[in-house]
């Protein structure tokens, strides 16, 4: 195992549990970049489902590893330790896309809110990845915002395109993997419009979780699917990419079903097969096109308006959620691969965040 000075934690593409926390001997800053230290990371579903589409989607290209290696990302928050660009200074803290490691290279390219990463590894992934925003200094609520900004500004956009469905009211919102982040920030975003009605989906196990955060207008184990019935048309959003709970709503949902929306996949084992499912064809939901569609939406002169209202929004719903989840919190390379390993052995405690900060002195 590594020591706590430079590290990264490397695993076997073809592999997720051939992993390891490995010695790492950054290279001198060449003119025009800047070394972070990773302050705190959380891990989630996300960091494998990046780490399932990391060749198709270019996931791996993120951060370079030795061949048949990768470095899984995460996001998290990052400290300035050292730098040779002239607009970027040490102890600037910033929130963006940061590996499994103690720091990250960058090649800062600076605008008003913090900096792209340019380098040239990162040019196959979407900008959405590669924007850094600087933030102030630390405060105890960025341990549950670690895991929750991410998932949260998926949940926006997503319910902006959920309610952009139809005008037709009242209407009414299937979400599978209810207990998932990204789905309790897209339940909570809808409760506030008083014509939709949201119905949660999810296991017996977590059904008590969900049903105490209130996000939900109704909450139904997976099991219970031909129960459901709703009111007007129906939207469907699976964030399982599960066949059989897919198959099962839209079968039960049939001609009330008018759009269903694929994101992420929390509980994906295979490929989803389409064929055979009545009702509209599922179209797979990606949050760097809505975000491009959102910003094209407002314009520049929107741009800073819709910048402070994503950020109250993102404060009360952190707020909220900081009574339904509990954070633990630990330090090194050893917390690391643990908390890597917990991850890969399957959907856990939803009520349990797994934050990691990976240098002791961050």
């Amino acid at each position: 195992m590594a020591s706590s000075t430079a590290w990264d934690l490397l695993v076997r593409r073809d592999n997720l549990t051939a992993f390891e926390c490995v010695p790492a001997d950054p290279a001198p800053l060449e003119p025009g970049t800047a070394r972070l230290a990773v302050e705190r990371i959380a891990l989630t579903a996300n960091n494998v489902t990046y780490a399932h589409l990391g060749e198709r989607a270019g996931y791996w290209t993120a951060f370079p590893a030795p061949e048949g290696f990768g470095r899984i990302p995460a996001w998290g928050f990052g400290v300035v330790e050292e730098t040779a660009h002239p607009e970027v200074s040490v102890g600037e803290r910033f929130y963006g896309y940061f590996p499994l490691s103690t720091h990250l290279t960058v090649h800062p390219a600076p605008s008003a809110t913090g900096f792209t990463d340019t380098a040239p590894h990162r040019r196959r992934l979407h900008d959405f990845y590669s924007d850094y925003r600087r933030v102030g200094p630390y405060e105890p609520s960025d341990d549950l915002r670690t895991a929750l900004r991410p998932a949260y500004r998926s949940s926006l956009l997503l319910a902006g395109s959920v309610t952009a469905a139809t005008d037709r009211r009242p209407l009414s919102v299937v979400v599978s993997s209810a207990s998932s982040k990204t789905a309790l920030g897209l339940a909570e975003r809808l409760g506030a419009e008083s014509d939709v009605v949201t119905y949660g989906l999810t296991s017996p196990a977590n059904r008590a979780f969900v049903d105490a955060t209130g996000c939900y207008d109704e909450v139904r184990p997976y099991t219970a699917v031909a129960e459901l019935d709703p009111a007007g048309p129906a939207v469907f959003a699976d964030l399982t990419r599960n066949q059989d709970v897919v198959s099962a709503v839209h079968h039960r949902l049939a001609g009330r079903l008018i759009r269903s929306i694929l994101v992420g996949g929390t509980h994906a084992s295979r490929p989803l097969d389409p064929a055979g499912l009545p009702g509209p064809a599922p179209e797979r939901f990606f949050a760097p096109s809505a975000e491009e569609e959102a910003r094209r939406a407002v314009g520049a002169g929107g741009a800073e308006a819709r910048r402070r209202e994503y950020q109250a929004a993102e404060e009360r719903f952190t707020e909220r959620a900081a009574d339904w989840f509990r954070v633990t919190t630990r330090t090194g390379p050893d917390a690391m691969a643990d908390a890597f390993r917990q991850l890969i052995q399957g959907p856990g405690d939803p009520a349990a965040v797994r934050v990691v900060r990976p240098a002791a002195a961050s």
